[in-house]
């Protein structure tokens, strides 16, 4: 007895740690991670497409590699919201020189502006200043001409990038918005990436314009430098 008592405790101490290993290896993400090995192992033999040692046979490093790589993928953080975040501040960042100079831009709208402009490749700052200049961050705007919305479109106008627009359509921020840069980012190509030309052609038309730069003049009107900030 006295026997069977001293080896007891070693006994107990190494059921846990067998128990432990099999509960390990039959776990699914092991067993995905070795079944993912030795794929991966077998294609690279039957191809030969894995690294080779002096005697032609598969190095090691194949499966040492996918091993690596499976525990990387595992541990890597699954999303990053600090471009996001980024991306909110700069757009307060904006809106609050605006609101500092008198004008409403409320917190969901420029993000909206932020957003929008950088999906269709136009500065943030710029945009910032296309919307000041055509509506003061109003979304009911309407000219005497008949242009609508945060970025002053005409119907005609609009119809180019959405057939079916309608004046309703104008009035909703992200529909407006959308489509005013969307034509702003046209006419910057147009003008070859000339952002300032491209403003007054947003302004004064693209006819206009081409005729005042075909007599050698400059069609510029004030306009660009007032959304530039310069004015």
């Amino acid at each position: 007895m006295k026997e069977n008592e001293s080896r007891s405790p070693r006994a107990k101490q190494n059921v846990p740690l067998r128990s432990d290993f099999r509960s390990l290896v039959r776990s699914r993400p092991v067993q995905a991670l070795l079944l993912g090995c030795a794929v991966l192992q077998g294609v690279a033999t039957a191809t030969g497409s894995g690294p080779v040692g002096e005697d032609g046979k598969p190095r090691r490093g194949v499966v040492q590699s996918a091993v690596k790589s499976a525990v990387a993928i595992n541990v890597a953080p699954v999303v990053v919201r600090a471009p996001q975040r980024v991306a909110a501040a700069e757009a307060d960042r904006l809106a609050d020189e605006y609101r500092a100079r008198g004008y409403d831009v409320p917190a969901p709208l420029a993000q909206l502006i932020y957003t929008t402009a950088v999906e269709n490749d136009i500065e943030p700052e710029i945009a910032f200043g296309l919307v000041r200049t055509e509506s003061e961050f109003k979304d009911y705007a309407t000219s005497h001409v008949g242009a609508i919305g945060l970025t002053q479109l005409m119907l005609p106008t609009a119809r180019w990038f959405k057939r079916d627009a309608t004046e309703s359509d104008l009035r909703d921020s992200e529909t407006n918005l959308e489509i005013g840069f969307r034509y702003l980012g046209e006419l910057i190509d147009r003008y070859d990436g000339d952002v300032q030309l491209a403003l007054t052609a947003y302004n004064r038309g693209t006819g206009t314009v081409d005729r005042v730069l075909e007599r050698g003049g400059n069609p510029d009107n004030g306009y660009a430098g007032k959304v530039m900030g310069r004015g």
